[in-house]
């Protein structure tokens, strides 16, 4: 008994560690001004070039197209169907109702069983909760094994990024509102730390980078309670920044695994170039 497991591309994870895990994804669409694009149609650095030259983004989500061709080819070879891992980030973001929409036609047409599950964590914080049910899944997890686990892990899953600066907030029109509902004050005399949920909120402002990255690993270290953790550090062009912070994490948390990802168009696309952070989740029990 097997179940395929699949998420969309938001997670940033390689195409090698995707397939080592036996994970499936759905790519994110996005437009920049009038051009249409899906996650991989661009390198980082020409995402964030765009953006940086004032092309408005929207996040069109996953077509219900592109999740039923991701559970299709998932599914081969898995007798008791799908779990699809899909994220709610924003309110411009329909891939839940698509994926909703894709599983009733699977059914329909092809009598197979595709659960989707709304997880309220994004890009990083994502990554490591897919990691984390694709283990239970390669050590013999039938449905039941892998949805207890994600059940499990999810309530240890966060996500925090760091900003140098709040330019991309201020580019993407987002940044009165987070600045209103983060109860610290003006964001722009220091550096932010934000969570990454189901929308960007700041919850500290530091002094300086250091700083931040302590501010991070705390927040991680009181969530994670030293149980070993799936830790996913990531980045929008800032490797030295994501190098350091994954040497931090190493050292300070119990690290059952770590990866380090480039930051694609979700949450990169509203904090900009420069910015780097982590998701995490405590690793399941097997």
């Amino acid at each position: 008994m097997s179940v395929a497991i699949v998420c969309d591309s938001s997670v940033d994870l390689s195409p090698e560690l995707l397939a080592e895990r036996g994970l499936s994804t759905a790519s994110v669409g996005y437009s920049l001004g009038a051009t249409y694009y899906s996650q991989g149609d661009q390198s980082h650095a020409e995402f964030y070039e765009a953006l940086a030259q004032g092309e408005r983004l929207t996040l069109n989500g996953v077509t219900s197209e592109d999740w039923e061709s991701a559970f299709l080819a998932a599914a081969e070879g898995h007798d008791e169907g799908v779990i699809c891992l899909c994220q709610a980030f924003g309110s411009s973001s329909p891939s839940f109702d698509a994926a909703e929409f894709a599983s009733r036609r699977i059914d329909h047409f092809h009598q197979m069983d595709v659960r989707i599950h709304q997880t309220p964590r994004s890009t990083a914080g994502q990554a490591a909760i897919a990691l984390a049910v694709a283990r239970v899944s390669q050590t013999g997890g039938d449905r039941a094994a892998v949805e207890q686990a994600l059940d499990d892990v999810t309530a240890s899953a966060d996500i925090f990024m760091i900003a140098p600066d709040v330019d991309g907030l201020d580019r993407a029109g987002e940044l009165s509102a987070v600045q209103s509902q983060s109860g610290i004050g003006p964001l722009d005399f220091g550096v932010p730390v934000f969570r990454a949920r189901d929308r960007i909120k700041a919850v500290d402002l530091a002094d300086d980078e250091e700083q931040a990255e302590e501010m991070l690993l705390d927040q991680a270290a009181g969530i994670l309670a030293d149980h070993p953790a799936i830790l996913v550090v990531t980045h929008a062009l800032a490797p030295e920044a994501a190098g350091r912070l994954r040497d931090k994490a190493s050292a300070r948390l119990s690290v059952d695994e770590i990866h380090v990802t480039e930051l694609g168009p979700t949450v990169g696309g509203l904090l900009g170039a420069g910015a780097w952070g982590m998701g995490f989740c405590q690793a399941p029990s097997l």
